[in-house]
């Protein structure tokens, strides 16, 4: 019943979309962006993964019939690997900034579990848990730099990689790119851009 009644409520925004003034457009596209919103915090805080899910169903009704035996397996394999939350470290030297990224992926759902200031500490806290993503600031306390201790996350644990900056010079944004992360972050960092960051970078990592 409540689906129904969802669906219901969601085709009268969609024709809402078709209405030829401004007003009505603006009004459906910004209800529609808040139900968007809504979906995917609460699908995160469960777990789930609607970027993924929609592929899914793209590609399902594409082909217009059921999907082979292995494509149901690899998307049952892909619900596995998403009961959980992302788990997401945190490397960054400015202990403010740290704390109100960390507490803006809580918010989010997301499992940014623990924050390391240098590059030894971040090592040492993978090899107990490894991240799933982890988001690196370039600039960081110790012998090794964001790039260097991301190219070893990389190597060793599998981990997509986000730069996070306030500013770089070409070499070391030139010394960025060899690691291939998966996005870039320019601080101050907002919640819509982390959040949209963080899901495009996690459905691009399982892909692959």
């Amino acid at each position: 019943m409540l689906i129904s009644e969802a669906k219901q409520a969601l085709r009268t925004l969609a024709d809402r979309l078709q209405d030829t003034l401004p007003e009505g457009r603006e009004r459906a596209e910004s209800d529609l962006a808040e139900i968007l919103l809504y979906l995917i915090r609460l699908a995160n805080r469960s777990g789930l993964d609607l970027v993924a899910a929609a592929d899914r169903k793209v590609q399902h009704d594409a082909q217009q019939g059921p999907r082979p035996v292995a494509d149901a397996a690899d998307a049952e394999d892909d619900s596995k690997s998403r009961l959980r939350p992302l788990r997401i470290l945190i490397v960054e030297d400015e202990r403010i900034v740290a704390a109100d990224l960390q507490q803006m992926l809580h918010d989010l759902g997301y499992d940014a579990y623990a924050i390391a200031a240098a590059g030894a500490d971040a090592l040492s806290i993978a090899r107990q848990t490894p991240p799933d993503i982890a988001l690196m600031d370039i600039r960081i306390r110790g012998l090794l730099d964001g790039i260097e201790t991301a190219t070893t996350l990389r190597r060793e644990f599998n981990t997509a990689v986000i730069f996070v900056t306030a500013h770089a010079d070409d070499a070391t944004l030139d010394r960025a790119k060899h690691v291939e992360p998966y996005g870039y972050l320019l601080k101050p960092i907002n919640a819509p851009m982390l959040r949209t960051t963080i899901e495009l970078t996690s459905h691009r990592h399982r892909r692959e």
